[in-house]
């Protein structure tokens, strides 16, 4: 009866060695991945810039961190992104070569909607990627 009872506690002690060393791989693996891109995600919509602003204003808080692909037109410019028909702002995950002659030109995004800025009147759109069609 005691071999049966020091092999109960080798088991017992076995068991939870394993399910702990489980856990802790579980956990580094989970809080130390890379996050989740917008280009990876499912599309929530797919259309005109257009017709995407007009959805965006009626209800902002059921678009809020969903993934869209929009077609628009380039109105403007800067650094760190581009305005796609004077009312959608898109922040680009990498730089990109837009210069100038991009302006006026039509052109495909998809981003993750972040919120609308009051200030200045914007959709803001960030982890934007272009899409080639």
């Amino acid at each position: 009866m005691n071999l049966l009872k020091k092999n109960k506690f080798k088991i017992i002690f076995f068991t939870s060695t394993v399910l702990f060393v489980i856990g802790a791989y579980s956990f580094y693996t989970y809080t130390f991945s890379e996050p989740v891109k917008a280009r990876d995600l499912k599309t929530d919509f797919k259309g005109q810039a257009n017709e995407f602003k007009f959805l965006v204003t009626e209800n902002l808080k059921s678009w809020t961190n969903k993934v869209v692909q929009i077609k628009g037109e380039i109105t403007e410019i800067d650094d760190n992104g581009i305005i796609l028909n004077e009312s959608i702002y898109c922040q680009f995950e990498q730089k990109t070569d837009l210069n100038l002659n991009f302006i006026n030109k039509e052109i495909q995004i998809k981003g993750k909607v972040e919120g609308f800025d009051e200030l200045l009147m914007e959709i803001k759109l960030n982890q934007c990627t272009i899409i080639q069609d």
